[in-house]
């Protein structure tokens, strides 16, 4: 039974039927793990890159650079096409890169399902979704 306690204690914040109730939790994700969107202002953005890198930008680049970080907020998550971008333009420069990889990280945190996140960190411990067998085996839960 210790090896359900987590999936008991999230059983009863839950609401409505027991069907209702299983597709509810194996819905769930860890909190703060779903990946949020990477707004950054351009001054975060060359700040994580090497100066030395961006003098060697041709003209070109830096036109490109330049309209990629337009306004106040830039959206670099995962699938933008300023993410996309702003690599393309700083592709072979290695400091660059490894400085924006480091300022978008935080926001690129996959999504982890509850169920098989493990207790630790806030998830239920179980291998795969929760079933009717799961419940009955942390005490019969409805």
């Amino acid at each position: 039974m210790a090896y359900y306690d987590a999936l008991v204690a999230k059983w009863a914040t839950l609401t409505g039927t027991t069907q209702s109730k299983l597709a509810q939790i194996n819905a769930l994700t860890v909190a703060g793990a779903v990946p949020q969107k990477a707004l950054l202002t351009p001054s975060q953005i060359l700040n994580a890159c090497s100066f030395a890198e961006l003098a060697t930008l041709t003209q070109l680049q830096i036109s490109q650079l330049s309209l990629l970080l337009q306004g106040s907020s830039i959206d670099a998550s995962v699938g933008t096409n300023v993410r996309a971008g702003v690599s393309a333009v700083l592709a072979g420069k290695t400091a660059s890169l490894a400085g924006l990889a480091a300022l978008v990280a935080p926001y690129d945190t996959p999504a982890l399902p509850w169920i098989t996140t493990p207790v630790a960190a806030g998830g239920g411990g179980l291998t795969g979704p929760v079933s009717m067998n799961d419940l009955a085996a942390a005490g019969g839960l409805s």
